[in-house]
């Protein structure tokens, strides 16, 4: 009984060829090019860099600083938090339908 390695070789090689085509073909058909992520729906829009004190018409400082412009990032944490709620909820103030954890990190921020 002879051992046919190459037609055994040739088989898998056909098979992983066959896969890999399927694969190229889904990634084509779902909008990717040149095997690169998808285009995101929010690719070209910018970031609101406003300060998000309302009423505020500066530019922020970005998210690492909470999207405070110079101005408000002097106030203490309390007022931030109870600025950025507002913010948050189209200037309606706080809301009651928050959670406990979250609030409790939120006071727990404050101080």
């Amino acid at each position: 009984m002879p051992f046919h390695f190459d037609q055994i070789f040739n088989q898998i090689a056909e098979l992983i060829a066959e896969r890999a085509a399927r694969k190229i073909n889904e990634s084509v058909q779902r909008g990717m090019r040149d095997g690169a992520r998808a285009v995101s729906a929010l690719k070209g829009r910018r970031l609101d860099m406003r300060c998000h004190y309302p009423g505020c018409k500066n530019r922020s400082k970005g998210p690492r600083f909470r999207f405070m412009c110079e101005q408000h990032m002097k106030l203490s944490k309390r007022e931030q938090i109870v600025a950025l709620e507002t913010w948050r909820n189209g200037g309606r103030g706080r809301t009651r339908n928050r959670s406990i954890s979250r609030q409790r990190r939120a006071l727990r921020l404050a101080d």
